[in-house]
């Protein structure tokens, strides 16, 4: 797989995205990043990539041309209107607030590519004429608003980059994390199994991977009740998970 990340500010990137497992994962050369400035496709002598919005009002918006002269030399072409069929296999990204929500299914759908072309937005965003020549997908990382796209880049590479085989040591790890089944991840612990009076639940320490299992599987019910009661709407429950789930909310009123 390809990133390819289009900014105003290619710095950003030098050591956000040379980290840890991901930097570790470019060395071994699982997927490759480029880091693309889009004031080089500025058409003026001072490469100037936004200007004032028409119809007035504050705020500047990021130019088309630049966009369209970079989209093109990457060689993507104009979509075709007549068709509506969208390339499974390579996706342009516009970071924006008001894009539909990045979360794990969208992840694991961008994992799948083998080209995710990121465009960081940044002012007020971007001549929307870009959408009707390019097949775009405005993704926002969530309900708040960020001086520039670049960190929500990061975050996206970060998320779709794990889910590329090899790029966790373990990818039953991947697997396992919150979200994965659209419910937050179980508690975790590791050693020492007893600290300051705090002890590690004894049925983790017993090697009964069955009832670890329906253990791990109530806890993380139980934490997403308190933390994410939303996502519990979607999820298929059995009868003693919903049992479950009305002892829990019964505790949860009277310590309250």
């Amino acid at each position: 797989m390809k990133f390819e990340i289009i900014t105003l500010f290619p710095d950003y990137f030098n050591l956000s995205l040379k980290q840890s497992l991901i930097g570790k994962a470019v060395e071994k050369k699982l997927f490759d990043i480029e880091i693309i400035n889009l004031r080089r496709y500025a058409t003026d002598k001072h490469q100037t990539v936004d200007d004032i919005p028409f119809g007035g009002g504050g705020g500047m918006v990021m130019k088309i041309e630049p966009l369209d002269n970079c989209l093109n030399d990457l060689g993507f072409v104009y979509k075709d209107k007549s068709t509506n069929e969208e390339n499974d296999k390579e996706k342009i990204i516009l970071t924006s607030a008001a894009g539909k929500k990045f979360d794990e299914d969208k992840a694991i759908a961008y994992s799948l590519c083998d080209r995710i072309t990121i465009i960081c937005g940044h002012y007020l965003g971007v001549d929307e004429r870009i959408m009707d020549l390019y097949d775009v997908d405005e993704v926002a990382i969530g309900d708040y608003i960020l001086t520039g796209g670049e960190p929500a880049a990061a975050v996206m590479v970060d998320a779709v980059a794990r889910l590329i085989p090899g790029v966790l040591g373990n990818f039953e790890s991947a697997l396992g994390d919150s979200y994965m089944e659209q419910i937050l991840g179980t508690p975790c612990y590791t050693r020492p199994a007893a600290y300051k009076g705090l002890k590690v639940p004894e049925i983790l320490t017993k090697g009964d991977h069955k009832k670890i299992k329906a253990f791990r599987r109530r806890e993380a019910i139980k934490k997403c009740l308190k933390n994410r009661p939303d996502l519990l709407k979607a999820e298929v429950l059995n009868e003693e998970e919903m049992e479950y789930i009305q002892t829990v909310n019964k505790n949860f009123k009277k310590d309250n």
